[in-house]
């Protein structure tokens, strides 16, 4: 999807996305990112479209636990464009 200033970063998710995002304290902290297919591909598009070279820095992607593509007990993910200036 092509990224639009006056809409945003905005993509969607495919129908039965099965997302889960854990945290794993041992051997050492870990964040885990499973998921089926849908989900991972899902996931692809949506970093893809926040990667394109005109998102302005600082933008960001946020899956709250209630947005409902994770499942229930997963972490919530916040993941920002950050072009290192």
């Amino acid at each position: 999807m092509t990224y639009d200033a006056a809409l945003g970063v905005g993509t969607w998710w495919d129908e039965d996305t099965l997302l889960r995002a854990e945290v794993w304290e041992s051997p050492e902290k870990t964040i885990v990112i499973s998921g089926n297919a849908a989900g991972l591909s899902s996931l692809a598009r949506h970093l893809l479209t926040l990667a394109q070279g005109d998102v302005p820095d600082g933008r960001h992607l946020e899956f709250d636990t209630y947005c409902g593509w994770l499942e229930e007990g997963s972490a919530a993910i916040r993941i920002e464009l950050d072009r290192g200036n």
